[in-house]
């Protein structure tokens, strides 16, 4: 994708979503218990999970599935080659983990899914172009 920034002057920003794993709600009809933390302790109690959280086995699937939801809510397709890569009609999106990397021609379109993201409840943080990303420099 980095070529094909340079070879079709493509404009980039990467955007980190911050408490990744906190967006995720629980899958209807599975259940999730935790311990309640120390200090809270009452003897036969748990907690019912209704997100999920960091060091459970399910969260990085809830936060995929949460993601593509809202990446599908804005015209972004999921490749059928490379599940990472989204693709709409004028921005094209890697996702690594809880990085995005997207690609346009016009800069603004960039802006438009981000905001849209936002608004639907994406914690998306903007940061440098693609290349920053990598840690490649000119």
């Amino acid at each position: 994708m980095l070529i094909l920034e340079v070879l079709l002057k493509l404009k980039s920003k990467q955007g980190d979503i911050t408490a990744v794993f906190g967006h995720a709600v629980v899958e209807e009809g599975k259940n999730m218990y935790m311990a309640m933390p120390h200090g809270f302790r009452k003897q036969g109690k748990g907690l019912k999970l209704k997100k999920t959280l960091y060091g459970l086995c399910q969260s990085p699937r809830a936060f995929w599935l949460y993601l593509t939801e809202k990446m599908n809510l804005y015209g972004m397709e999921q490749s059928t080659v490379d599940p990472c890569l989204f693709i709409g009609a004028k921005v094209m999106c890697i996702c690594y983990v809880d990085d995005l990397i997207f690609w346009t021609l016009d800069e603004s379109d960039i802006n438009e899914l981000a905001n849209q993201l936002i608004s639907a409840g994406v914690s998306l943080e903007q940061e440098s172009d693609a290349a920053g990303c990598w840690n490649v420099w000119a």
